[in-house]
């Protein structure tokens, strides 16, 4: 009989016991049309490889950046950098810290000015004059987090419920009575995020949204009278894109605003693998949009994993670098929009990147993928697998060198992914071999069984679909 192979899809599926079964690393779902006649109306897609557009030199994390005119500014370990068009980078100041997420924001062309925030101190540079200090001004509250809006620095003051804002334009000038409390709860203010010109104010348990009212002292008001039952458990997890926001909320799961009301879009097999994180408050969230795709990336440093939402299709999927020190965690530790380019900081090695759907390698290191997809049973019964066809896009063999003549790996578990066989080559053909058959002939026999197909050639490795030929037992 013709089994479906279940590959088309995202990471962690299927029956909620499955924990350990569909994964998807690297690789992302990629819709066509339904209509009748449409053989792939999905496939999966490799995810992005990269290239070097910069070096701070710092051998260290990026740990955030802005695109202002024509120039990327970041922050490198506890350098501030601005960066050109063609990579060249000129050191701008100096942090007090050289780790941890921070975040910046410019107060445009009136202001001049961008504020760096590194979860406790606050920074500015000016644009215009060059000049980059700590901001010493007596009123200045502290900071743990940034944003920005209508004219104003908004920051959240470390361990209260209070936000504060800076004078017009003005991110070195504080007063003292600029500030509000987020006042439909108790817990405390862990986030500022300025969406649509709405101020989003995540808490411990609540989130609260308020807006610029034109009066008062502050002149901000909250914007609706119920307040969002769900707090932040890490604050840099969230992020504003495609009219949305999007965070990691006080109960491990991802939250996306609809409205003013939150939309769980984690599944319950995800929310099982956060649980089993010991610390999820460093996580890191970023958006970006490529090839018709929204992505929310969220990334957790101390369980070295990375996870993405793809807006488009509603599949998460993973993401993971080669080779050490990363072997788990995608390398991005932060976005950015840039002359058209897409780039990302790294998290170890002080190197920014660009992302690129045309190169299957990261930086010259192996951009491997991953599809194990979910498991194939029968009513409990004996199933003797004959043979197992994946139907590759083919024939994206290279001119030479790795990848001339590319291969997939295929393995697969009996017993719901805690053991392995050991892997067998499939070419999926030399350049020009469109017609190449990917197949396994005579695989045994099984209950339950959960395949697995990955690639590190640098070749296209689009999936479009799996077959099993197999025949049923009879106990």
């Amino acid at each position: 009989m013709g089994i479906p192979v279940p590959i088309i899809g995202g990471s962690y599926e299927g029956r909620v016991s499955d924990f350990n079964a569909s994964r998807c690393v690297n690789q992302y779902v990629v819709t066509g049309t339904n209509e009748e006649g449409n053989k792939y109306p999905a496939m999966l897609q490799g995810t992005p490889g990269c290239t070097e557009f910069c070096d701070t030199g710092t051998s260290t994390e990026i740990r955030g950046m802005i695109a202002v005119g024509n120039y990327l500014y970041a922050v490198a370990g506890n350098g501030f950098y601005r960066i050109t068009t063609v990579g060249a980078t000129t050191s701008l100041g100096t942090l007090n810290s050289a780790t941890g997420h921070c975040y910046l924001e410019y107060n445009s062309s009136t202001g001049s000015q961008i504020m760096i925030v590194d979860g406790t101190t606050g920074y500015i540079y000016n644009t215009s004059t060059g000049a980059f200090a700590q901001i010493t001004d007596a009123d200045f509250p502290g900071a743990s987090t940034l944003a920005f809006q209508d004219g104003y620095f908004i920051v959240s003051r470390p361990n209260t419920r209070e936000w504060w804002h800076s004078d017009s334009y003005d991110g070195t000038a504080w007063t003292g009575t600029s500030y509000a409390t987020k006042e439909g709860a108790p817990d405390n203010l862990l986030r500022v995020l300025c969406d649509h010109r709405e101020l989003w104010l995540f808490g411990a348990k609540t989130t609260e949204v308020w807006y610029n009212a034109g009066s008062g002292t502050p002149p901000f008001s909250r914007k609706i009278d119920e307040i969002l039952q769900r707090g932040i458990s890490a604050a840099a997890s969230a992020a504003a894109e495609a009219n949305t926001i999007f965070w990691l909320d006080d109960r491990r799961m991802v939250q996306r605003a609809v409205g003013y009301k939150p939309e769980t879009i984690s599944t319950r097999q995800i929310e099982y693998q956060f649980s089993s994180y010991d610390t999820v408050s460093d996580a890191i969230g970023f958006c970006y949009s490529q090839d018709g795709h929204t992505f929310y990336v969220l990334a957790f440093p101390t369980a070295n994993k990375t996870w993405v939402y793809d807006a488009a299709t509603n599949f998460w999927h993973e993401r993971a670098s080669w080779p050490s020190p990363y072997t788990g965690r995608w390398r991005a530790n932060c976005y950015a929009e840039f002359n058209d380019q897409h780039l990302i900081g790294d998290y170890a090695n002080g190197k920014i990147y660009e992302l690129d759907l045309s190169v299957y390698a990261e930086d010259g290191n192996v951009l491997k993928t991953i599809r194990r997809a979910q498991a194939i049973h029968k009513d409990r019964l004996m199933l003797f697998h004959n043979r197992l066809d994946i139907e590759f896009e083919t024939g994206v063999g290279l001119a030479s060198g790795q990848g001339s003549d590319p291969v997939a790996m295929v393995r697969w578990s009996d017993d719901g992914g805690h053991t392995w066989s050991n892997e067998h080559q499939m070419s999926i053909g030399k350049m020009g071999e469109y017609g190449k058959r990917v197949y396994r002939n005579r695989l045994g026999r099984s209950r339950s069984r959960v395949y697995e197909i990955s690639v590190t050639d640098p070749v296209k490795r689009n999936i479009l679909a799996a077959h099993l030929d197999a025949t049923v037992g009879t106990s």
